[in-house]
């Protein structure tokens, strides 16, 4: 990423499994860490649940979806804080286990194991064939 946003502040953040502050987070721990100082909007922890169960993050993930409390976007209409569900790398064909959010220059500011949060673009090959959907929080799309 070679523009400066918001997002610089958190490429860099190493990955800890249940993280959730600046001393390490995982993908979820990362969002919500985002949305707090960002937003001051808190999201559910999720924290009981590993990133390494890839399928505890893919059923959290998909009941917050189911309860209305993020609305689907079209993907090319996303916008920054929009969350970005990934599926995961091995083992993880078409099972939502990951996810991101949207930052400034069209970016996906996320953060996986063995790997500093980083900010690529949403049309990297890193990124691009893993999304599953993009979802914002409906206090957002009410604004």
């Amino acid at each position: 990423m070679t523009e400066i946003s918001w997002a610089s502040d958190y490429v860099g953040l190493p990955f800890v499994d249940g993280g959730r502050d600046r001393t390490g987070v995982d993908c979820w721990g990362l969002v919500r860490l985002v949305f707090w100082e960002r937003l001051k909007m808190p999201l559910d922890d999720f924290a009981a649940i590993k990133a390494t169960d890839i399928r505890g993050v893919a059923r959290a993930i998909v009941s917050s979806i189911d309860s209305r409390e993020w609305l689907p976007v079209i993907r090319g209409a996303e916008q920054e804080f929009d969350v970005v569900v990934m599926r995961g790398h091995a083992g993880g064909v078409g099972v939502p286990a990951h996810v991101g959010i949207v930052a400034p220059f069209a970016t996906v500011l996320h953060v996986e194991h063995g790997i500093d949060a980083v900010a690529p673009k949403l049309t990297s090959h890193t990124v691009k064939d893993r999304i599953c959907g993009i979802y914002r929080h409906h206090v957002i799309a009410s604004r």
